[in-house]
């Protein structure tokens, strides 16, 4: 507004009013008047916020508060879903997934109230545990070239022959077959070996049991010169020993479970010993061995979920039918020649590699004995693998398990490039499979009764399972029989 105010000299002026309110009430515009022109707002890129709890580091541009990226709500929970809700930000819901407690002594661990709730025990099967020496026999030498794999006595003897014949350096060696102790813990483990009753059985010494790596030799075709190196430690040592007597050598520290183990007995002494040997008609090696259930005893019964079959629960009594899971290794594709027959973990996966060790298709293959089912009929078997506490050990499948019909491969030497044919039809498919899950394979229609059998498990899948084998710390491979007469 123009006022026009007398002056002193007698001339008027123009005097200015207040100034203009230029705030647009917007915070992403700087507010300011040109003299010129007028109120000014010039968009800036201060930090604003846009209202919605589900964007972060809000910023003004063109103008406008534009919303940042959203928040992090995962709190590292499984056993919550998270989400966010605009109005009040990050929401955390309890779940009831699937859920690992890290108690090796829970199964089938479930999500309640926000917290992993463990389950029950992990079956454990009462059964007494066979164990059986399946080879043995002993070299010299002086007779480096000979075999004695069909003798009725084994000998060893730190001796040296003056004529071939007489006598040399003698060691014997023993193959020794564990089934049945499942999940258990082995708390003894003993090889009794008899004296002979012949004259000179006797010792000063029995001699030193130590384990070997090396047990792909062969009783009958053995020599001094073909013989595998002794390299274990000393595991019992034994005194004076007499004619009929039982001698009982402690190996529990090298039998952790189900499996097969080898041993060689060498001597200090030149006073040789005599042992009868499994060709023996009496006193024949024996292998005894305890365990319990490290958790304490498990449930009668199981219940498993295949999807799609419903829930079913199977009584698993008390039987001395038998069956041990003896070999398992897995073959890979980009990876045709190597063999991990020694891993802890065996895999399965139909996935293509783009570089070598990343991984391409997948089989495992496990060799099954069963005993102890004599006359009676199998009325269910099961083959029970753990998926590993590893991460990406879960999977949308556990696999197809198929019975195949080569069952002489070697779990130390098998790789892609050498597996054997997967000739066998599905026995059974698996759904969605969890880590640590305990995944049941029912593969009774392949196992009539007593024998070795061979299966191979494969998928359609690319997304890959990982079970233990028979080679890990925890939870091995283990078949379950039930038998009628």
């Amino acid at each position: 507004m123009w006022r026009r105010y007398p002056h002193p000299g007698g001339v008027q002026r123009c005097v200015g009013g207040p100034a203009l309110n230029c705030n647009d009430g917007n915070v992403c515009t700087d507010d300011a008047c040109d003299p010129a022109t007028g109120c000014l707002n010039t968009p800036n890129t201060a930090p604003c916020t846009d209202g919605n709890a589900c964007t972060t580091a809000d910023t003004c541009a063109g103008g406008v508060c534009v919303g940042g990226p959203a928040p992090n709500c995962n709190d590292g929970n499984v056993c919550t879903d998270d989400a966010c809700d605009p109005a009040t930000g990050c929401v955390t819901t309890p779940n009831t997934a699937p859920c690992t407690d890290g108690n090796a002594c829970t199964t089938a661990d479930t999500c309640a109230g926000g917290v992993c709730v463990g389950g029950p025990p992990p079956f454990c099967p009462t059964n007494t545990p066979l164990a059986a020496v399946t080879a043995d026999t002993y070299v010299q030498s002086d007779l480096p070239t000979t075999n004695f794999g069909t003798k009725t006595l084994l000998a060893v003897d730190n001796g040296v022959a003056a004529n071939p014949g007489t006598t040399g350096v003698q060691r014997t060696f023993l193959r020794v077959n564990v089934s049945g102790v499942g999940p258990r813990q082995v708390t003894g483990a003993h090889l009794r070996l008899q004296v002979a009753k012949v004259t000179n059985a006797q010792s000063v010494s029995g001699g030193r049991l130590h384990p070997i790596t090396d047990c792909g030799w062969n009783e009958r075709t053995m020599t001094w010169q073909t013989q595998p190196p002794i390299d274990g430690a000393v595991l019992a040592t034994t005194g004076a020993v007499a004619q009929g007597q039982v001698v009982d050598f402690d190996v529990t520290s090298a039998v952790p479970g189900d499996g097969v183990y080898c041993f060689a007995l060498d001597t200090l002494s030149t006073d040789s010993a005599l042992y009868n040997s499994r060709e023996a008609t009496v006193g024949k090696p024996q292998v005894a061995v305890t365990a319990v259930c490290p958790c304490g005893p498990g449930p009668t019964t199981t219940t498993t979920t295949a999807p799609p079959a419903p829930t079913t629960t199977t009584t698993l009594p008390v039987a001395a039918a038998v069956g041990t899971v003896v070999a398992d290794t897995y073959v890979q594709s980009d990876l045709p020649t190597t063999n991990f027959g020694t891993k802890p973990q065996i895999f399965v996966d139909n996935g293509v590699a783009s570089n070598p060790g990343t991984t391409g298709v997948q089989h495992t293959f496990l060799r099954v004995s069963v005993s102890g089912v004599g006359p009676s009929h199998v009325t269910g078997a099961h083959l029970k693998l753990q998926v590993a506490n590893v991460t990406n050990s879960g999977s949308v499948t556990g696999g197809s398990i198929h019975a195949i019909s080569n069952c002489s491969w070697n779990e130390l030497t098998m790789t892609w490039n050498t597996q054997p044919a997967i000739d066998g039809p599905a026995l059974a498919t698996l759904g969605a499979v969890a880590a640590g899950q305990l995944a049941d394979f029912d593969v009774t229609p392949a196992i009539p009764g007593d024998g070795v059998y061979c299966f191979a498990i494969d998928t359609v899948s690319t997304d890959s399972v990982i079970y233990n084998s028979r080679e890990g710390s925890l939870a091995h491979p283990a078949v379950l029989l039930t038998v009628a007469p």
